[in-house]
């Protein structure tokens, strides 16, 4: 293949800073794309220049965004029409006394395309940086500090000093190594209000900003085969109910079937109207629900080892009833070979936070035959990530 000349390579470089998110005529193209330029960037750096963004610019990004948190710069903005600034400006509205600190992080942002620079030390926001004003968005800076950060930055030690040993344990892992607390995530937070309420708001981000489930399995028809008046969806850890939500505000005529379940604390900050039902629950005991139509887990089961996702299985499995209830897990199921960087940033995540991890099919299918469940389908969409595992109790499984 012959190397374009110049003009042509000035041309293709000119074309690809044209594009933008409308230029696709769907979220399909645009996911594509997206991943082949990922991809394109991985082949066009050099060494050195993989070396310098991973080791220098990327650190300093993300502790740029931090102070511009901090200092509330983008909620100050945002209250001023988030019109074009200059760093003199910017400084003075934040109360940072030297401008010239504050202009180095507007630079790098600028640099890194979180902000705009249209002319020589004047400052616009990016849909990014507008995003942040919204807590689902922006209290996943401090939630980097908080938690991630320190938890990677000690994953290496707490390896090594375990003998690189996979974790398992939820309750003394490397989150705990790193905040040195004793108990599991949730305890902390529990005794952290800040960090919790931090916290709650990335779930709800994590929740809300994903595809829906409504986008990769074929919902309509459980609400047209269910019993009337007997549980549809059961969403077993539901957080506030994001996805049973929307399954309300699409089929509203079956919400006093469904329920909503969680930790007594986070239903009662519940989205879902009545008379959709909202319960506290402890997904490791017996699930009071019995005959649903369906039982949902979304993100659940990535959060424990397999220990734990087993008993949370077992617990639900008993009560399902045969030849009608079925098991809806919306998580990442891990492809082989070349898995989705999300997965597989989720899957680390999950290992330093609180033991858990992402699954292939394989796994999936080995942990939910453990339960007495077997693998009907796992539905994917081109528009998500993660996908659903269909399942039900084992011997029930009608051939497709």
């Amino acid at each position: 293949m012959a190397l374009p000349s110049f003009p042509e390579t000035t041309a293709l470089a000119n074309s690809l800073n044209d594009i933008k998110p409308t230029s696709f005529l769907n979220e399909i193209e645009r996911i594509q794309t997206l991943q082949a330029a990922y991809a394109l960037i991985s082949r066009l750096e050099t060494p050195w220049e993989t070396i310098v963004r991973l080791g220098m610019n990327q650190p300093a990004l993300v502790a740029s965004l931090k102070v511009s948190k901090d200092l509330a710069l983008f909620e100050k903005w945002h209250g001023s029409s988030n019109a074009p600034m200059t760093s003199a400006q910017l400084a003075a509205m934040v109360g940072c006394d030297d401008d010239s600190l504050l202009v180095r992080l507007l630079r790098h942002l600028a640099s890194n395309h979180m902000l705009k620079e249209p002319a020589a030390g004047m400052f616009e926001p990016t849909p990014f940086t507008l995003s942040l004003v919204e807590p689902v968005f922006g209290e996943w800076i401090h939630y980097m500090y908080d938690a991630i950060i320190p938890c990677f930055y000690n994953m290496p030690e707490f390896l090594s000093k375990t003998g690189y040993k996979n974790p398992t344990d939820p309750a003394d892992g490397v989150f705990q190594y790193a905040k040195k607390w004793k108990g599991d995530l949730f305890q902390y937070y529990d005794s952290h209000s800040r960090e919790g309420q931090s916290f709650n708001h990335v779930m709800g981000a994590v929740m809300a900003q994903q595809a829906s489930w409504l986008d990769i399995f074929p919902h309509a028809a459980i609400a047209a085969d269910h019993i009337s008046g007997k549980p549809l969806v059961v969403d077993v850890g539901g957080n506030i109910g994001h996805d049973l939500e929307r399954f309300r505000a699409a089929h509203p005529e079956t919400a006093t079937d469904l329920y909503l379940q969680d930790r007594a604390e986070v239903v009662r900050l519940s989205k879902c109207p009545d008379p959709v039902n909202k319960m506290a629950h402890d997904f490791f005991k017996t699930q009071p629900i019995e005959g649903s139509r369906v039982y949902y887990m979304h993100g659940v089961l990535h959060d424990w080892p397999d220990e734990q996702a087993l008993n949370i299985l077992k617990m639900t499995r008993e009560a399902m009833r045969p030849g009608y209830s079925k098991l809806l897990i919306h998580d990442h199921v891990i492809r082989e070979p070349m898995a989705h960087p999300h997965t597989t940033s989720y899957d680390l995540t999950m290992m330093v936070k609180i033991a858990g991890q992402e699954r292939t099919e394989s796994q999936w299918t080995k942990l939910l035959g453990l339960a007495g469940l077997e693998v009907v389908k796992i539905w994917r969409s081109s528009l998500a990530v993660q996908a659903i595992v269909e399942a039900e109790p084992m011997g029930e499984v009608a051939s497709s």
